[in-house]
């Protein structure tokens, strides 16, 4: 294993593509290869041993290639190697493979239980890195993509950061119910390193293995919750993944969880 210390998306998803036919959403006509995803201003192409992710309107995050870069160099998950990056691209490497949320269900079980636990592994190894803020790589914004205006920070402390979640739920309710809440959350965990999107779409698999997790533009130092609150708020229950995903983890957050998701009920969008 690579050592560790402080501190992409998409390769090709191999599934259907979707479009979502916009007129604001500015066209490259500059871009060979085969469009392999899309929907809204976001596209995936193929070119060759390569994919480049476009986002035309508001580009990628830069932070997300250093993240990709950081993550090869400090542990043994499997990322696309990054090639090229521009405001509103990055190009990497290709890796053939399925999203988990389409093969999931069509897996062994012994294949399901290999996966769970070199995904625990890969978890535990992000887990080491721990951080000394919440943000993401270089000091970078925090992000809560539930609220309307969805960065800020980075946060010197979990208590910096509670506040900038309940910042989002003021319009929904009063003082009172902002001080029960603020009763709640703690802020003793441990700021570690965190993929922060760990959807089942964003982890691929071939012949019964991980080969490459994807799309690590919201990663960054977070609570230790917030790896499993996160893909747990809009997930698909129909993929067995997502009812394994909790036990992934050394510990349960079940109030964490608990409260995320009443923040999620309140907070304004």
């Amino acid at each position: 294993m690579k050592s560790t210390g402080r501190a992409d998306m998409p390769i090709s998803r191999v599934t259907k593509v979707r479009t979502t036919p916009s007129t604001i959403c500015p066209k490259s006509n500059n871009m060979k290869g085969t469009v392999i995803y899309e929907v809204r201003c976001r596209r995936v192409v193929r070119n060759g041993d390569t994919v480049t992710k476009i986002v035309a309107l508001n580009g990628v995050k830069e932070s997300e290639a250093e993240a990709m870069r950081f993550v090869r160099e400090h542990t043994t998950i499997p990322v696309p190697r990054v090639y090229a990056t521009t405001p509103k691209s990055i190009t990497m490497e290709y890796i053939e493979g399925v999203s988990l949320d389409k093969a999931w269900n069509s897996l062994s079980d012994a294949d399901r239980v290999g996966i769970i636990t070199q995904l625990r592994g890969y978890l535990d190894q992000l887990r080491a890195i721990k951080g000394s803020y919440i943000g993401g790589l270089g000091r970078t914004p925090a992000i809560d993509e539930r609220r309307f205006s969805d960065e800020g920070g980075p946060f010197e402390s979990e208590a910096e950061w509670n506040d900038f979640l309940l910042e989002g739920a003021k319009g929904a309710g009063p003082e009172i119910r902002q001080s029960m809440l603020r009763s709640q959350m703690r802020t003793d965990h441990e700021i570690v390193f965190t993929h922060g999107d760990l959807h089942a779409c964003n982890i691929m698999v071939r012949d019964g293995r991980i080969v490459a997790i994807i799309d690590w533009e919201n990663a960054g130092f977070y609570p230790e919750y917030h790896e499993l609150v996160k893909p747990l708020r809009n997930p698909n229950w129909r993929v067995g993944y997502y009812h394994a995903l909790p036990d992934i983890f050394l510990r349960r957050y079940d109030a964490e969880y608990v409260l995320d998701q009443f923040l999620g009920r309140i907070t304004v969008r």
